[in-house]
C-alpha cells in the first residue's frame, strides 16, 4: 500500500436524517507519487449489534421477518428473514444493544453472548460496523410479543425455524441477509467442530 495514505480533504454534508449522506473529497497518492483527488458518496450509519438467538435443545432459532426499504420498488420480495439486530443508541455497547434488539424484535431477554467480531457490510459506500453476537435459550427466558418498536416504524413477524432449515437455507443460497448468512456459517462451522 502507499505510504502516504489518502486522506479526506473535503466533506460536504448533503442530507442528515435517520442516516447521514456524505459527498467526500479523498486524496491519494498515485504508484507514480502523483496527488489525484476522488469524489466519494458515503452513507454514514453508526455502528450496529446483531445477535442470532437459537435454543440447542430444541433445534431452533428465532429470526424476524421484517421489510426493507431498500427492496422495496425492486422485483424481489422485500420481506427479509434476519437474526435481530439494529442500531447502537447514543453511549450504549453492542452487548447491551445486542440484548435491546433480541427484546424489542423477538420478544425475549437473552443471558449469554458469544461475540463473533464485527463486520462492515458494504466499506465503499457505508460507514456502518455491525457487531455480531450468537445467544443460546436455556429456556427459562421471559418472553414477550416482541415486533419491533412501532414508532420507528418496525413491524416484525417473529418466526421460530428449525436450525436443520436454516443451514439448509445456507446451503441454497436462500438466506439474502449478509449478518444472518455469516452468523448462521459460523453456527455452522461450529457444530461442525471446524471453530
Amino acid at each position: 500500500m502507499a505510504s502516504d495514505p489518502p486522506r479526506i480533504v473535503k466533506t460536504k454534508r448533503v442530507y442528515s436524517g435517520w442516516n447521514s449522506f456524505d459527498v467526500l473529497t479523498v486524496e491519494d497518492a498515485a504508484a507514480d507519487g502523483t496527488k489525484r483527488q476522488h469524489k466519494r458518496e458515503v452513507v454514514d450509519h453508526g455502528e450496529a449489534a446483531a445477535v442470532l438467538v437459537i435454543d440447542r435443545r430444541r433445534r431452533t432459532a428465532l429470526m424476524a421477518r421484517q421489510w426493507r426499504a431498500g427492496l422495496l420498488g425492486r422485483d424481489v420480495d422485500p420481506y427479509l428473514l434476519e437474526a435481530c439486530a439494529g442500531l447502537l443508541d447514543p453511549g450504549e455497547t453492542a452487548e447491551i444493544a445486542a440484548r435491546r434488539e433480541a427484546e424489542e424484535e423477538l420478544g425475549i431477554k437473552i443471558g449469554a453472548l458469544q461475540s463473533l467480531g464485527s463486520i462492515v457490510p458494504s466499506a465503499g459506500t457505508l460507514t456502518e460496523r455491525v457487531h455480531l453476537f450468537i445467544a443460546e435459550l436455556s429456556g427459562d427466558e421471559p418472553r414477550g410479543s416482541g415486533g419491533g418498536n412501532a414508532h420507528e416504524g418496525e413491524t416484525i413477524e417473529v418466526v421460530e425455524i428449525p436450525l436443520a432449515e436454516l443451514y439448509r437455507m445456507a446451503r441454497k443460497g436462500e438466506i439474502e441477509d449478509a449478518k444472518t448468512l455469516i452468523l448462521v456459517q459460523r453456527l455452522m462451522l461450529d457444530e461442525a467442530g471446524a471453530v
